[in-house]
């Protein structure tokens, strides 16, 4: 078996997972391990297809699509940054398998994400106070941040469910003092409301982070980090309900999908329970700006993100 510009070595799944999954091929390139696609698919009862430089994996109503050598893919239509880019040789698809462990399992399989109760919601509206977050032709990020946490807090309130807020009102809160105050209330999940900015003032879109895993690179970098944050702990659960939020969000706005991606933003990696951040759009977008400022968009977005924390509360309380 050979790839372009790689060195490859035929290993077994047993040397590699430490477990033997029987006519699962892998191979190690640039000295991680991937494991055969088409494999994968035969084993765990999916159907797994290739087309030309895509390939797709399917199981029930679930498919994902990726690309040979792009980071990107899709699950049920929504974007998901991968760790590791697949890569192609011997006739068939590769996947990292830290890519298979910890972002294909998450999403198709129900036993590899943790099932845990949502009582306590921990909204953070994102900056503040002096912290003006970005700013537009005529907003600031931190007003509008505020706006949406208000929302969603008063929805959520009104379902039962508790919630805490990093801040009520225009105060400022350090990032250290807003990840404490989630771990002081005992909060089941977390969520971070941001406004995102570009110097490209096309650019448009929402987009949901979760935290970067121990031995990957964040979806904005190439490098792979080993150091592992307290938010790791979580790393299945958190991708889970960043692609429930994603989609949701989607669904509730039909907004450019920037796609669920990796990162080790300070709130992120502190915090002990499962937990997102959200970028509800550009700022620096003209059309942004204007919905993001209106009631009704506002109302779309809260709706959004609730819709995503309920599928995601859905699904870890659903018996395996």
């Amino acid at each position: 078996m050979k790839f372009s510009g790689v060195v490859a070595a035929i290993l077994t799944a047993v040397l590699l997972t430490g477990a033997a999954l029987p006519g699962v091929r892998s191979v190690l390139i640039n000295r991680r391990p991937y494991h055969s696609v088409r494999d994968l698919g035969r084993y765990y009862g999916m159907t797994a297809r290739n087309y030309g430089k895509t390939a797709t994996l399917s199981r029930g109503s679930d498919r994902m699509s990726f690309t040979v050598h792009q980071r990107r893919m899709t699950f049920n239509g929504v974007r998901i940054s991968q760790s590791f880019a697949p890569a192609a040789g011997g006739g068939g698809f590769f996947i990292s398998r830290d890519d298979w462990n910890g972002t294909f399992q998450p999403l198709l399989f129900p036993w590899a994400v943790r099932r845990h109760g949502i009582r306590t919601v921990f909204i953070d509206c994102g900056h503040g106070g002096a912290d003006k977050g970005a700013s537009g032709r005529y907003s600031v990020e931190k007003a509008i941040t505020l706006r949406i946490g208000l929302r969603v807090a008063a929805i959520l309130r009104a379902s039962g469910f508790q919630v805490r807020l990093s801040r009520a009102r225009d105060a400022a809160i350090s990032l250290g003092a807003r990840a404490a105050a989630a771990n002081r209330a005992g909060s089941d999940v977390f969520i971070s409301i941001h406004v995102n900015s570009a110097g490209d003032r096309t650019v448009s879109g929402i987009e949901t982070f979760c935290m970067t895993p121990s031995g990957a690179p964040s979806s904005s970098d190439s490098k792979a980090v080993y150091r592992r944050y307290a938010g790791n702990a979580n790393d299945a659960n958190n991708l889970v309900l960043a692609y429930r939020i994603q989609k949701a969000l989607l669904g509730r706005t039909r907004a450019v999908d920037r796609g669920v991606k990796r990162a080790r933003f300070a709130v992120l990696r502190d915090i002990k329970m499962p937990g997102v951040l959200v970028e509800v759009g550009f700022i620096s977008n003209s059309g942004d700006e204007r919905l993001l400022n209106t009631p009704a968009y506002v109302e779309k977005l809260a709706r959004g993100i609730v819709d995503g924390l309920l599928a995601y509360q859905r699904q870890v309380s659903r018996r395996r």
